[in-house]
C-alpha cells in the first residue's frame, strides 16, 4: 500500500510539473542548461599604458549555444580611461586606465534564444547570471 501512494504522488508531481511548468522548462533545469560567465582574474593595468581583457560567456550544457542572445551589463566602478564593448559573447575593457587602484565591479548576462514564433522568453533554466570581477590598476 505504502508503494502504491508513494508512486501516486510522484505521478501527481510529475503532471503538474509538466502542466504548470511544460516540458522544456522542466528539462532545462534537471540538464542544468544556464547561461555562465566564466571566471577568470583580470590583467593588472598600468596608469598610462594600453589595457586590454576579456570576459567570456556560454550557456553551460547546450551544445546549440551560438543560437542564444546574450545581453550584458556592467555594474559597479571601472578605471578612468576604461571603456566597454560587448561582443557577440564577451565584454571587452580596454583603454589606458588614469588612476591607480582597486575597482570591483559586476557582469550581468541574460540571454534568450529565438525560434520560428519569436523569442523564447525561457530558453534556460535560470535566464540570468552574474558574476564579480576586480581590476587592479598599479602605478
Amino acid at each position: 500500500m505504502e508503494k502504491r501512494v508513494r508512486l501516486f504522488m510522484i505521478c501527481t508531481a510529475t503532471v503538474f510539473a509538466f502542466t504548470f511548468y511544460g516540458c522544456d522548462e522542466i528539462f532545462e533545469c534537471v540538464f542544468n542548461i544556464n547561461p555562465e560567465i566564466h571566471e577568470k582574474q583580470l590583467v593588472v593595468g598600468v596608469v598610462g599604458e594600453r589595457y586590454r581583457d576579456r570576459i567570456t560567456a556560454e550557456v553551460r550544457n547546450d551544445v546549440n549555444d551560438n543560437d542564444y542572445d546574450y545581453f550584458f551589463d556592467v555594474i559597479g566602478e571601472l578605471p578612468p580611461g576604461i571603456l566597454v564593448s560587448f561582443n557577440r559573447r564577451s565584454v571587452d575593457l580596454f583603454g589606458v586606465p588614469e588612476e591607480t587602484g582597486v575597482y570591483r565591479f559586476q557582469v550581468e548576462l541574460f540571454v534568450e534564444r529565438f525560434d520560428y514564433n519569436g523569442f523564447d522568453g525561457s530558453p534556460t533554466c535560470s535566464e540570468s547570471t552574474i558574476r564579480e570581477f576586480t581590476l587592479q590598476v598599479l602605478e
